[in-house]
């Protein structure tokens, strides 16, 4: 019985905090999960030449995916970089389906492992 009225008297502290993690987990950036066999494909074709076969950069200045470099964002704006290039990179908008960039990510995040 003590128990149930400590749930009673605890009732909106409780909501609360389930308001709050529903909150947090809508809010939480987006984790796309994508095929890295289809990533893995794309990746030779139109990455490895800047970024190295197996992630380590050819080119000063470009991101060394087996380091990590450039995988310490969200997907989604991870995806936004892929698609609109950005130094020395050209945009793939256009050339890549938003699945194809997705599908890249999640090559690129299990390169690393």
């Amino acid at each position: 019985m003590k128990n149930i009225s400590l749930l009673k008297a605890g009732g909106r502290t409780l909501r609360a905090a389930l308001l709050l993690n529903c909150a947090m987990l809508i809010a939480a950036p987006q984790v796309m999960a994508g095929d890295p066999l289809k990533g893995g494909k794309i990746y030779n074709q139109q990455c490895k030449q800047c970024h190295g076969s197996s992630g380590k950069s050819t080119f000063p200045g470009v991101a060394d995916f087996s380091r990590g470099e450039g995988l310490m964002i969200a997907d989604h704006e991870l995806l936004q970089k892929i698609r609109n290039g950005g130094g020395m990179m050209p945009a793939f908008r256009g050339i890549l389906k938003d699945d194809d960039i997705s599908n890249v990510i999640t090559y690129l995040r299990k390169l690393r492992r």
